[in-house]
């Protein structure tokens, strides 16, 4: 077996022992059993559990990149808001079928970012891709204003909860008949509408000169 394929199986398998037994049952010579290796080979790949997990986020960024890339392509040809709707769709897909990579990948306790840039480096290009789906649907609006990162972020946060209720379980023990691709459809539509309207950046202006008027009140 190719040095290339037997990294590949051995990260398939921690994945498949992680969905089966939680992060409790990674094992490297378990892992190795399953991939049908010697039981060194896995330390030769990975050196030790951290460097596992990490390949493990790496491999999710990149899926998640790649899936946040396709959506956009796939709805290049409408209107903004349907792109953003589509690359927050596109999240909340990755993380319900890949759910090991999604747990993994936001756990600095499990993956210290600043030992592996190589994972900060993918984490950033896929959030950039919603950043700029969100810059999109706000052409008026120059590409460095801190409201669109506002705005992005909130997006990102409304769908990693939902996959993280969806996954965990609350969302399904309190709403039993709840259809799946129903609440998807909802909520990134949901989503969308919200990063895409002006009303938060106008708000923001508002804010703003409501306080330029009370400072200036209050020193004449």
């Amino acid at each position: 077996m190719k040095a290339v394929e037997a990294k590949k199986r051995l990260l398939e398998e921690s994945v498949r022992l992680i969905q089966e037994q939680g992060l409790g049952g990674l094992s490297f010579r378990e892992m190795a059993r399953r991939a049908g290796v010697s039981h060194q080979l896995p330390y030769h790949h990975f050196s030790n559990r951290e460097g596992i997990l990490t390949a493990i986020a790496l491999e999710g960024f990149t899926d998640l990149d790649d899936a946040l890339v396709a959506a956009a392509s796939l709805a290049a040809n409408g209107a903004p808001q349907k792109i953003l709707k589509e690359v927050v769709r596109a999240y909340v897909s990755f993380a319900l079928k890949q759910p090991v990579h999604f747990r993994v990948m936001f756990r600095p306790e499990l993956v210290p970012v600043e030992r592996h840039p190589e994972v900060v480096a993918k984490a950033k290009a896929s959030f950039g891709r919603l950043l700029n789906a969100v810059a999109n649907c706000h052409p008026d609006v120059k590409r460095n204003d801190p409201r669109l990162l506002e705005i992005a972020n909130a997006l990102w946060a409304a769908a990693h909860g939902l996959a993280t209720l969806w996954l965990d379980g609350p969302m399904r023990g309190n709403s039993p008949r709840l259809s799946l691709a129903a609440l998807i459809d909802s909520a990134t539509e949901m989503f969308s509408e919200a990063g895409a309207s002006a009303k938060r950046l106008s708000q923001k202006r508002s804010d703003k000169l409501s306080a330029a008027r009370t400072a200036s009140s209050s020193t004449t």
